[in-house]
């Protein structure tokens, strides 16, 4: 029963994320047709641009036949002719994956039979939720394609709630794995460089595109505010306008991520946007395209270099931590290789899903082709990621695990196989040093302290300080004897001991050497033995006392001499003594 509630209350709720993402658009659209139009017009018609718009927004194809009408009021003899939107607007998708992140990291703390169902539920309400705002914006001129309103926006979901579960439950899900699969050593440590250094230089790259993007609407500001003017939008439309072009921002990054790589992007088919060249045809008036400049400088072909160096610092990065080496286990040249090859193809590869998800069609006619060429993004990407990731590398090799000429020394020490656990960084790494064995730890710190100890009773002296334990344990290994017993005894009553000679210790050398132990057995040792001893003492002392008294207390009972006489007798005799004779 508890596993239908969960499920149950995953549904509502991803039912009410789909209905924010529908809300944020549906307000906007009201906020132009109340403060610009009055509220005048059909209100289904702004249903349905806010529905186009999220599912837009969620990758969906939208149909368009615009009628005579839209055509002349557009200018554009192609708008006649049916076409098809695709381009997503993932800013708006990405208010759904981040929402149901958040509910995936909760889901995470049930069982996981119970998890499984909520996310199920949940994907499939999106899905539910999807169809039928898809169907409710069904049109003769824009009309949804009702598949992708379906599918899309719970694929979002789903990727998001099932990627926060991972992320909490990745590693034991990975220990699990470990236990069953093993991945040789040798492929270990370049592998999961691999892995590491191609997610870091796809985000670098992605980085500088954001970041060129900033800086062409920094330098254009003035086209940019220019091409808002002439839309002629009130201050409500500027606003919407601004969270339109929030909506196209991770396009945008894409775009300038792709133009930095070198390959570049269209707007248009013949167009052409790289810093080796710029064709640009007739473009959409959106603000945000100002930031291309309509002229290719000759100095923009050094941005070729900026993803290079990103992977450079990545490589480097990657260099010090996870191909660090060690004497004991050294670099490889061809463990360099191998992560920075395959750094460059994960991070290509990375890059190329990113550019075939900013593509689609933008309007009629030539803007159906709009966007990177995904292909060559992947292909470049690579390239030049793997470079830098080799370079990097090479370069920010130091220490004993350096290669030294090129070349680094064998293997001092390997194992013969490493766990899935260890390859992604959930076990003691590769280089960390092993750690020494118990009894050598114990045999190095008590060898010193036996040989003090041995020295101080062959001259006769205690050492300058000498801990408790080392103390109970010297009463214990002296031989038995008067001298030891009187010893101990003076101990007891707080009587300083005497020295002994020489020749009282050496049969305690001969007999019974020093031999390394380690601490838990002399602790165990110098914890019993000694009290038993010291108990005993005190029994003796008692027993000796009790015969002391006895002799002391037995004249003072009237006892009779050992001759016979009595005490008066004893008193004449030494009166008679006394007196003249």
């Amino acid at each position: 029963m508890r596993r239908v509630w969960a499920g149950i209350g995953q549904a509502v709720e991803s039912a009410a994320i789909a209905a924010v993402g529908l809300v944020v658009c549906a307000l906007a659209v009201l906020a132009v047709w109340g403060f610009d139009q009055g509220f005048g017009g059909d209100p289904l018609l702004q249903w349905r641009l806010a529905a186009d718009a999220w599912l837009l927004g969620h990758g969906a194809d939208i149909g368009v036949s615009l009628g005579r009408d839209a055509v002349v009021a557009i200018g554009i003899e192609e708008a006649g002719r049916s076409f098809v939107l695709s381009l997503g607007a993932w800013g708006i998708g990405l208010i759904t994956f981040w929402l149901h992140w958040r509910s995936g990291r909760r889901l995470a703390s049930l069982p996981l039979i119970d998890t499984a169902v909520a996310v199920v539920l949940g994907a499939a309400a999106t899905a539910v939720i999807g169809l039928l705002v898809g169907s409710s914006a069904q049109h003769s001129s824009v009309a949804p394609n009702l598949a992708h309103a379906a599918i899309l926006p719970a694929l979002v979901a789903l990727l998001g709630m099932a990627g926060a579960v991972v992320a909490v439950h990745g590693h034991d899900w990975l220990a699990a794995i470990a236990r069953s699969l093993t991945i040789e050593d040798q492929w270990l440590r370049p592998i999961r460089a691999a892995i590491r250094a191609g997610l870091g230089g796809a985000i670098g790259v992605l980085g500088i595109g954001a970041l060129l993007v900033a800086v062409g609407l920094f330098l254009r500001f003035t086209d940019a505010l220019l091409m808002l003017e002439s839309l002629g939008v009130t201050p409500v439309g500027v606003v919407v306008l601004f969270l339109l072009q929030l909506a196209l921002a991770p396009i945008a990054v894409v775009w300038g991520a792709s133009w930095a790589i070198g390959p570049g992007f269209m707007i248009g088919t013949g167009s052409s946007i790289s810093p080796l060249g710029t064709d640009l045809g007739p473009v959409p008036a959106m603000p945000l395209l100002a930031a291309i400049d309509p002229s290719a400088q000759p100095w923009m072909a050094v941005v070729v270099v900026l993803p290079v160096l990103a992977a450079v610092l990545v490589g480097v990065l990657a260099r010090q931590s996870l191909l660090a080496g060690s004497e004991a286990r050294p670099v490889h040249w061809w463990e360099l290789a191998i992560a920075a090859v395959g750094g460059g193809v994960l991070a290509g590869a990375l890059l190329g899903i990113a550019a075939m998800l900013a593509t689609g069609a933008a309007g009629p006619g030539r803007l159906g082709t709009t966007g990177p060429d995904a292909v060559l993004v992947a292909a470049w990407g690579a390239l030049e990621i793997g470079v830098g990731l080799l370079i990097g590398m090479v370069a920010g090799g130091r220490g004993a695990g350096a290669l030294a000429g090129g070349f680094a020394v064998p293997l001092a020490a390997e194992r013969e196989g490493s766990t899935i656990r260890d390859f992604f960084g959930f076990g003691r790494g590769d280089d960390a040093p092993a750690e020494p064995a118990v009894d050598e730890q114990e045999t190095a710190a008590i060898e010193p302290l036996a040989a003090e100890r041995t020295t101080g009773d062959a001259t006769g002296s205690r050492p300058a300080a000498q801990p408790a334990a080392d103390e109970l344990e010297t009463a214990v290994i002296e031989p038995s004897g008067e001298a030891t017993e009187s010893a101990r005894v003076g101990e007891q009553h707080g009587e300083p001991a005497m020295p002994q000679p020489a020749e009282a210790t050496q049969p305690v050398e001969a007999t019974q050497p020093v031999v390394s132990v380690s601490t838990e057995d002399q602790t165990g040792t110098q914890a019993v033995e000694p009290l038993a001893d010291e108990e005993t003492l005190a029994d003796e002392e008692t027993l000796a006392d009790v015969d002391r008294g006895a002799d002391d207390e037995a004249p003072a009972d009237g006892a009779t001499p050992a001759d016979g006489a009595t005490p008066a007798d004893e008193e004449i005799d030494a009166e008679a003594d006394r007196s003249p004779r």
